[in-house]
């Protein structure tokens, strides 16, 4: 991000900070509280905290702003109901990128495709709460504040992690702000019991031009004895603390860099950001960006389709881009909405707002795979809408604790209980299960690592898959073709924690792609195995 490069003074900045100001950029989100207390405390901004102390590691959210229709984007292409339910926008087996036995992503997500297939995409099945609020304001707000539909919480889930995780703030401010948003207005993800605790860029132009402005001079003179020279200093010392962040962030983006072509739309240009900052070593550990036209209330299948083909391009790029600069172990992507969409669809050839749907997880950190099965939907709530399989909580839970290393009760602490974690993230560093059962040496976290030789020829008879247990679990292992029929039952059986392989017999087994499921009480995931002739 060298484009621009010519200086602009403090003076400027102040100057432009009126402008920004109004667009959210900076001054409202950081200054705006503490006003008071900088007059008080002059000189107290410091260094400490951001990314590196959770060992570097970074959250990248994206969320998908409308409220986004889960059962044409992880699609139970094989289930009846659905195609019954959906005559005019259901999908098939032949237009989706199967992933499983009976399940598809929707084809605008094949770029996130090969992430899956490498095992470090994660599909959550399902995911929402008890009672879900489908209003888009009233939805949003539950999801960024991590809580229950009731009371109305009004602190973000990611700013009581950070003050829970550093208590001298805001005595101590950190050299780069803990978050950065881009793409919604919404503070309350920042805003914490203390302060708020991230930048909000309502404006992106207004942030570019910050990021790539950069700035020269300091000021060589000393405000008049008098009491204009006191408001004066006072003024010097708030440019002296804003451009305290706006110099880190200019200071990363003219050392970071980009290694891919973004597209040049909303969230590919959201992340390129993104991106040039985490290369320029930008202390910050979060990052919220946004991407709207999930609202698909009519004429949904190319409106869905092309937002959709929005969020994946750029995740992609995103994804390749940290992987080419070594970046990749240190960020996860996750995947937000604040609502699904209902089953069935409406006379507008789309669907009104409803209730749990499918996320993602993506990173080098991710144990891959589909988590959770396809929504029965013969089995709905009071209102006709999908049964939640996962809370929300427990996403978050998992990321505090398996990606950025947060002891179990401070997590419990900042989403107002416990929530069980999930097996999908490998860890920061391996962690014991709550009731201490994970003893050393045993895996971390329950993994379907696929099927060996793969792929095989049906003459060589035998294959075994591989598979691991954090602790004794009811196992089920069944092999299915490509449409989705259960062909034979290979496993079930009480087993113990540890690693494990299951040898089969693929003598009879004709030349094609076959999956191999295994499942737990709560869990179950897909390995693709090839047959050759």
């Amino acid at each position: 991000m060298n484009e621009m490069q010519s200086g602009v003074s403090r003076r400027q900045f102040l100057t432009q900070t009126l402008s920004y100001s109004a667009a959210g950029l900076i001054v409202p989100t950081f200054l705006r509280p503490h006003v008071a207390w900088a007059r008080e405390n002059p000189g107290r901004f410091a260094g400490g905290g951001g990314g590196a102390a959770f060992g570097g590691r970074i959250l990248v959210v994206v969320n998908l702003q409308g409220g986004n229709d889960g059962l044409n984007t992880v699609i139970p292409f094989a289930d009846p109901n659905y195609h019954a339910v959906r005559p005019n926008i259901g999908l098939g087996q032949n237009q989706v990128v199967q992933i499983g036995a009976a399940t598809g992503l929707h084809p605008s997500l094949a770029p996130l495709a090969g992430w899956f297939e490498d095992g470090r995409m994660a599909v959550l099945q399902a995911v929402g709460y008890s009672n879900m609020d489908l209003s888009h304001f009233r939805g949003a707000d539950i999801w960024l504040s991590g809580s229950d539909a009731q009371p109305d919480v009004r602190t973000g889930w990611l700013a009581r992690f950070i003050e829970a995780s550093f208590p001298d703030f805001p005595n101590q401010y950190p050299e780069a702000p803990y978050g950065i948003q881009q793409g919604d207005s919404n503070r309350l993800p920042w805003q914490g019991d203390r302060a708020e605790v991230g930048l909000v860029v309502d404006s992106p132009e207004s942030f570019y031009s910050l990021v790539l402005g950069g700035y020269t001079g300091e000021w060589n003179d000393d405000p008049p004895n008098t009491r204009g020279g006191d408001e004066l200093g006072f003024v010097r010392q708030l440019d002296r603390e804003t451009f305290g962040y706006a110099a880190a962030i200019e200071a990363a983006a003219s050392s970071g860099q980009t290694t891919v072509d973004y597209p040049s739309y909303g969230l590919g240009d959201q992340l390129r950001a993104v991106a040039t900052l985490i290369s320029g070593n930008l202390d910050t550990p979060l990052y919220l960006t946004s991407t709207g036209g999930f609202d698909t209330h009519t004429d949904q299948l190319p409106w869905h389709a092309d937002a959709l083909s929005r969020v994946a391009e750029p995740i992609a790029a995103f994804l390749q881009d940290m992987q080419n600069q070594g970046l990749l172990d240190r960020v996860l992507v996750l995947t937000i909405s604040e609502f699904g969409r209902r089953v069935e669809e409406n006379g507008g050839f789309g669907t009104d707002h409803g209730t749990a749907a499918p996320h993602f997880l993506l990173g080098a950190g991710v144990e891959g795979g589909i988590y959770g099965v396809n929504p029965d939907l013969t089995d709905l709530d009071w209102d006709g809408n999908l049964k939640h399989q996962h809370d929300f909580r427990s996403v978050y839970a998992t990321i505090l604790e398996r990606h950025f290393g947060a002891d179990p009760a401070l997590v419990s602490e900042v989403l107002f209980g416990d929530f069980p974690t999930l097996g999908c993230l490998s860890g920061a560093a391996p962690q014991p299960a709550r009731d201490g059962s994970l003893a050393a040496g045993l895996p971390s976290v329950d993994r379907l690592r696929g099927v060996s030789p793969n792929p095989i020829r049906a003459s060589r008879g035998r294959a075994e898959v591989r598979f691991d247990l954090a602790r004794p679990a009811p196992v089920r292992l069944e092999l299915f073709d490509l449409s989705g029929r259960r062909l034979v039952e290979l496993a079930r059986a009480e087993m113990a924690a540890g690693q494990h392989s299951a040898p089969f017999d693929l003598s009879r087994l004709s030349a094609g792609t076959y999956f191999v499921r295994m499942q737990l009480p709560s869990w179950q995931r897909d390995a693709r195995v090839v047959v050759l002739p």
